[in-house]
């Protein structure tokens, strides 16, 4: 397992937080026997950056197999009680990955949340409240994505191809997903974009830049894009030592 000092060559066992992060976003992915891509994508980056390569084939085989993370789920103890909400959260985006969650993923991510002493009501407002931020962060994301395939030009038709498909992959219900769709023929101008971030604090700024930086990868006109994160920045209070932290594309 990929440990946190220099000697690479000692292994550092799973912590609690990151064991629990890896089997709740397992038993999310498999809660309607169906692991799609974009929850295979995710479970990778998790096991990718968590394990040594030698033990991601063993892990990615334990979170594939619903039986055999039921019984791992059975056999764990509860991490520190500061660190349930940040690594529940982690689970929670699995049920997002395609855009809402089903029945079966919430009575997964309950299940998860009653082995770590949460109750119910409190859970319910824990996904309420990141299911908004994530949908929020995305909304934002796809307005920079269309106002940026408007510098330099129209968008072309392999643009719009790529811009549906960054909706596709975004915590973004159906609903939504043809609305920004029509988006792209008259997006949101930087100012708007810039009250809407001016509206966040520091860190939800910081996740929806993050959002949009992530989106920026393979994406046609990303060269424009720090121009148009410089733009907005100023105006949407962002400083320029938070605008350093963003690593776009």
């Amino acid at each position: 397992m990929k440990p946190a000092t220099l000697a690479a060559e000692i292994p550092v066992p799973l912590t609690p937080e990151q064991e629990w992060t890896l089997v709740g976003c397992g038993l999310l992915a498999l809660a309607d026997r169906v692991l799609t891509g974009s929850e295979a994508s995710r479970l990778l980056l998790l096991v990718s950056a968590y394990l040594d390569a030698d033990e991601q084939d063993e892990w990615m085989d334990k979170l594939t197999d619903h039986q055999a993370l039921t019984d791992h789920f059975e056999k764990m103890s509860p991490p520190p009680a500061e660190e349930h909400q940040a690594l529940l959260e982690r689970v929670w985006t699995i049920a997002l990955a395609d855009g809402e969650a089903s029945m079966t993923e919430i009575r997964a991510f309950d299940q998860v949340g009653a082995r770590l002493g949460l109750a119910a009501d409190q859970l319910s407002v824990l996904r309420k409240k990141w299911t908004y931020q994530a949908m929020e962060a995305a909304e934002l994301a796809v307005g920079f994505l269309a106002l940026l395939l408007h510098r330099g030009g129209p968008p072309s038709e392999h643009d719009i191809t790529r811009y549906d498909a960054t909706l596709a992959r975004l915590p973004l219900g159906k609903v939504r997903r043809e609305r920004l769709h029509e988006q792209l023929t008259a997006p949101p101008s930087a100012a708007h974009l810039a009250e809407q971030i001016h509206r966040l604090s520091r860190i939800r700024q910081l996740e929806v830049l993050s959002v949009i930086a992530d989106q920026l990868k393979d994406f046609p006109r990303r060269e424009r894009a720090r121009e148009l994160f410089e733009e907005i920045a100023e105006p949407a209070g962002i400083s320029s030592e938070l605008l350093a932290t963003i690593e776009i594309p």
